[in-house]
């Protein structure tokens, strides 16, 4: 009888323990928040694009042209002609004009120097121009509708003694059918100006010829 109640008691206690644990409230663990990143669009400014550079196209500019006047050559047709030496010395001594057939001739003909340096054909340029003008750098008139300018350097009508190599005339006006004046525009230092008026423009030949040394230009005339 004893020990029943000892077992009633100890059945008692456990009930009592399922009881009590049962009528305990429980506490829920709150979740971990969770961090949410934010997406790479809306974490980033919106980067501009930059708009494409200007290109620029250079257009060549077109020189005004004008009708050239009947039996004459466009002034661009003309090219500078150069020859001779730089070094070469010369004395001129004479200066021709005459026509032949199809062409005026104008020849520069030299002759040895005493200046120091090589005796030969003297440097020279042989273009068109629009006036020419002496050291003093005033204009020298000369007849004609075209100008050409024959520069040689290292020459002269005087030698460097002072006396003349060149006794022909520096003011020549022939009868030839294009060119109509010759003349010396410039002596000095050494350099020699020769300025040829034409009665319209034309493109001369240049060619040079030794034994003696000479420079001639050829103007085209009709026949």
């Amino acid at each position: 009888m004893f020990g029943r109640l000892v077992m009633y008691a100890a059945l008692l206690t456990a009930l009592g323990i399922v009881v009590v644990s049962a009528c305990t409230p429980q506490r829920e663990s709150a979740p971990s928040p969770t961090l949410v990143s934010p997406s790479p669009s809306a974490s980033r400014s919106p980067t501009p694009t930059a708009a494409p550079a200007a290109t620029l196209t250079a257009r060549p500019s077109v020189p005004p042209t004008s009708p050239a006047s009947p039996g004459s050559s466009p002034a661009a047709a003309c090219p500078r002609v150069t020859g001779g030496g730089s070094s070469n010395q010369a004395q001129l001594v004479a200066v021709r004009v005459a026509h032949q057939a199809g062409f005026d001739r104008l020849v520069f003909e030299f002759g040895p120097s005493t200046a120091p340096g090589p005796f030969g054909m003297p440097a020279y340029i042989v273009e068109a121009a629009s006036s020419l003008s002496g050291p003093s750098g005033q204009p020298v008139t000369i007849a004609g509708s075209a100008i050409f300018g024959t520069r040689f350097q290292n020459a002269s009508t005087m030698t460097p003694s002072g006396t003349p190599s060149y006794t022909g005339s520096t003011d020549m006006k022939p009868s030839t059918p294009l060119i109509k004046q010759v003349r010396l525009v410039e002596d000095f230092e050494r350099v020699l100006v020769w300025g040829t008026g034409l009665d319209h423009l034309a493109c001369p030949k240049v060619s040079e010829l030794a034994g003696p040394y000479r420079v001639v230009l050829d103007f085209p005339t009709p026949p």
